[in-house]
């Protein structure tokens, strides 16, 4: 009998604590993070109720738990985020709602640059990943309840250096930003539901010719063709009527046939780069197609059909787009906006473009030493810089700070007064083109 009631008991199943998983499982590569003070910045930092738990990163990736919406990497070196990066992919693309946060400091930024570039070259930048630059626990307590937010979108955009050169090398183009986001699925809202007419805005170097070209690889169809209006236009109409709608042979003394940009794209897209210079001959030629959806080359006798979207862009405000030309031409362009928010607005971006630019110039140096990364107070110049290039304009900057530095102090990491130098050269604060741009 006391057999058989021993039995018993043990066949039956024990009830168990079983704690609920954490909001935020947080990874560092100390033996132990939960004592530091980044630790209890963390949890202060968290929505009430939520709990975070803290662990060392597992040298494998199969022992890695995946069972918090977030994780966070804590000051991780991102050669070693291979395993954790690849287990919240997974998970992601299995149907959980993941997010991993990679927090690190600003000696580790050409090394996350490093990573970043592998990854996306690679195909492994498929969304589910937010950046944090911080160097302490009250900047990651400051940052983290902006990252506690799920994106849905990719983090990268790969185009072809050059858009309509056959085997061209590919660049990478970052998203990590809501902001940048929200855009992406817009435009992949525009492109799959029909809208062939669109106005991309947005400041100088801000990317409308990757997002254009994003739009042109959601819609999937014909050719990308990309013409610069300003560089283009010379108020010869015949000249841009054969640039848009093509000629025939003979159409003027000793011309042999020429394929317009319309005909060229065929279904697929036609970009209208600087198109604050609709005016004029552009705005005649374009009127008809705009209209009717037809175009005529010049020295045809018969009509064409326009089958490509037209992505028109500018770096010219809304109203100084308006007051160009008078309001019928204006209105029959008839795009809706697309308007690109603005570098400074997308702080995970600018951390991509340092990133990721320090580690191709530092690629390049043979003879040189070059910087592992930014000081605090250089990455605080940069992050309250105005930036009206954008991209372009922090690229530049980076680029006249990194020389600055490689050939004067050598040290490891660039300084404030260096990026200070390179903004007073590339972005000053007052300029009087300031006042025509796109801002949001």
């Amino acid at each position: 009998m006391f057999f058989k009631d021993s039995k018993k008991a043990t066949d039956e199943p024990r009830l168990q604590d079983v704690s609920p998983a954490p909001y935020l499982r947080v990874f560092g590569d100390r033996v132990s993070i939960a004592e530091s003070d980044a630790a209890s910045a963390i949890r202060q930092a968290l929505p009430d109720s939520r709990r975070a738990e803290f662990q060392q990163l597992p040298e494998r990736a199969d022992s890695i738990r995946i069972d918090s919406e977030f994780l966070m990497t804590l000051f991780v070196e991102p050669a070693q985020l291979d395993g954790i990066a690849d287990k919240a992919l997974a998970a992601r693309q299995g149907g959980r709602n993941v997010t991993l946060i990679v927090a690190i400091n600003g000696v580790q930024l050409v090394s996350l640059g490093k990573w970043l570039d592998r990854r996306a070259a690679e195909g492994k930048l498929a969304g589910g990943l937010r950046l944090m630059l911080a160097q302490d626990g009250a900047d990651i307590a400051q940052q983290l309840p902006q990252r506690l937010q799920h994106t849905r979108e990719a983090n990268v955009i790969r185009m072809p250096v050059s858009t309509e050169i056959e085997n061209s090398a590919y660049r990478s183009a970052f998203v990590f930003s809501p902001e940048l986001h929200a855009l992406i699925a817009r435009i992949r809202g525009f492109a799959q539901n029909g809208v062939s007419r669109a106005c991309l805005l947005g400041g100088p170097g801000s990317g409308k010719t990757t997002l254009a070209y994003y739009y042109y690889l959601v819609r999937d169809k014909g050719r990308f063709v990309s013409i610069n209006l300003a560089a283009e236009n010379t108020g010869d109409k015949a000249a841009v009527k054969s640039l848009l709608c093509g000629h025939v042979s003979g159409a003027f003394p000793g011309a042999g046939a020429r394929t317009g940009a319309f005909t060229h794209a065929r279904d697929g897209v036609c970009f209208l780069d600087e198109s604050h210079g609709v005016t004029g001959a552009v705005m005649e030629v374009l009127m008809e197609a705009l209209d009717n959806g037809q175009y005529l080359p010049f020295g045809a006798s018969a009509k064409q059909q326009l089958e490509c979207a037209l992505l028109f862009a500018t770096n010219r405000s809304w109203e100084h787009l308006q007051n160009a030309v008078n309001l019928d031409e204006f209105t029959r362009m008839g795009a809706a906006v697309l308007q690109v928010p603005e570098l400074t607005k997308r702080e995970e971006d600018m951390i991509a473009v340092v990133a990721t630019t320090l580690a191709r110039l530092g690629g390049k140096c043979t003879t040189w030493t070059a910087p592992t990364g930014l000081t605090r107070e250089a990455w605080q110049r940069i992050r309250d810089c105005r930036w009206h290039g954008n991209i372009r304009g922090l690229i530049r900057v980076l680029e006249s700070a990194f020389v600055d530095t490689t050939t004067g102090s050598g040290s490891s990491l660039i300084q404030a007064h260096e990026v200070e130098q390179g903004i007073q050269r590339w972005e000053p604060k007052t300029h009087h083109s300031h006042q025509i741009y796109s801002t949001n």
